[in-house]
C-alpha cells in the first residue's frame, strides 16, 4: 500500500514540477484535463467494465452504489444549506453551496485513484458513482442552482441530455452491455489493445493534472479565501464521517464499502463552478471550494484507504 501512496503523490509532484518549470501552462493543463475526461477515462471504463464477469451480486452492488452516492450527494447538500443559514450566508449563495459541497469528483480523480488502490474490481463501483454524479448534476443540480426556474419539462430534458449523455456515461453503459451479453468476445483484440493503452494513460495524466493545478492556483491568495476554506474543511471531514457511520448499517461487500468511502472523500466536481456561472450565482466561491477540497483530498484519500483496510 505504501508503494501505491508513493505513486499517488509522486505523480502529483511531477505535475507540480512541470507547471513550475513552464512545461504545463494553464491552457495546456486544461486541454489535458479535457482529454482525460473525454478520451482516456471512457476508454478505461469500456475495457475495465467489459472484462468483468457480471454476476447478480455485482450488478446489485453497482446500482446500490449509484443510488447510495446520489442519496449522499443530495442529502449532504441539503444539510449544508442549514450550515449556510447558520453562518448567515446570503440566501442567493445557498443553492451554490448545496450543489458544490454535495458533488463528488468520482470521475476525473475517483476512477484513476480507485485503479491505483483497488484495481479493476473497484472500478465497477466507482463507475457507479460517475453515473450517479452525472444524473445528479444535470437534473437535480440544474433545478436547484437555477433557483428552480428551469422547471419546464422540455428545457429540463434538453439540459439533462446535453450534460448527462457524455462520453463517461456512454462508456459505462457500453461496458455493461458488452460484459452482460459477452459481446466483448467478438471485439477484435487489436481494438481492445488500443483502448487499453489509451485507458492506461488516465491515472498518470489525471494526477499530473492535479499537481499542475496546485502549482498554478496561487496558494497564498487562496489562503485569503477563509470562507471557502472553512466550508471545504466541513465538507471533507463531515461527509466522510457520515459515510463511515452509514456503512456500519449497510449489508454490502467490503470492497463496495471501501470504494464508497473513497468516493465520499473525493473533492467537489470541477464542472460545478461552470454550471453555477451559467445557471446560478456564486461562481467564484464555488471555484475556491473546488480548489480547496482538491488540495484537502490529497490527505483524505490516503486516510480513507487506510480506514477502509481497518474497518472493512
Amino acid at each position: 500500500m505504501y508503494g501505491q501512496f508513493f505513486m499517488l503523490f509522486g505523480l502529483i509532484l511531477v505535475g507540480y514540477y512541470c507547471n513550475k518549470k513552464g512545461y504545463l501552462t494553464p491552457q495546456t493543463n486544461k486541454n489535458m484535463g479535457s482529454m482525460v475526461m473525454r478520451v482516456t477515462i471512457p476508454a478505461m471504463l469500456i475495457t475495465t467494465i467489459s472484462s468483468i464477469v457480471i454476476t447478480d451480486q455485482i450488478l446489485k452492488g453497482f446500482f446500490l452504489s449509484a443510488a447510495g452516492q446520489a442519496a449522499m450527494m443530495i442529502g449532504f447538500g441539503f444539510l449544508m444549506r442549514f450550515y449556510g443559514k447558520w453562518r448567515k450566508m446570503e440566501s442567493a449563495l445557498l443553492p451554490m453551496l448545496d450543489l458544490t459541497t454535495g458533488s463528488l469528483n468520482t470521475g476525473f480523480i475517483g476512477l484513476p485513484v480507485t485503479m491505483i488502490f483497488f484495481g479493476q474490481a473497484g472500478i465497477m463501483y466507482m463507475s457507479a458513482g460517475v453515473l450517479a454524479l452525472n444524473l445528479y448534476l444535470w437534473s437535480y443540480g440544474v433545478y436547484i442552482i437555477s433557483g428552480k426556474k428551469e422547471t419546464n419539462p422540455i428545457v429540463m430534458g434538453k439540459t439533462f441530455l446535453k450534460g448527462a449523455v457524455n462520453p463517461n456515461c456512454i462508456a459505462i453503459l457500453l461496458g455493461l452491455a458488452l460484459a452482460m451479453t459477452r459481446a466483448i468476445e467478438f471485439v477484435p483484440e487489436m481494438v481492445i489493445g488500443l483502448l487499453t493503452k489509451v485507458g492506461d494513460l488516465s491515472t498518470p495524466l489525471s494526477l499530473i493534472y492535479i499537481g499542475a493545478l496546485a502549482g498554478s492556483s496561487g496558494i497564498t491568495q487562496l489562503f485569503k479565501e477563509k470562507l471557502a476554506l472553512e466550508i471545504s474543511l466541513v465538507k471533507m471531514i463531515l461527509m466522510p464521517a457520515l459515510a463511515i457511520l452509514i456503512m456500519f448499517f449497510v449489508p454490502a461487500s467490503s470492497l463496495a464499502k471501501s470504494v464508497f468511502l473513497l468516493s465520499i472523500c473525493m473533492p467537489s466536481a470541477v464542472v460545478v463552478p461552470m454550471m453555477v456561472g451559467q445557471y446560478g450565482y456564486g461562481e467564484k466561491l464555488s471555484s475556491n471550494i473546488v480548489l480547496w477540497t482538491t488540495f484537502i483530498s490529497m490527505l483524505t484519500i490516503p486516510l480513507s484507504v487506510g480506514l477502509s483496510h481497518m474497518l472493512y
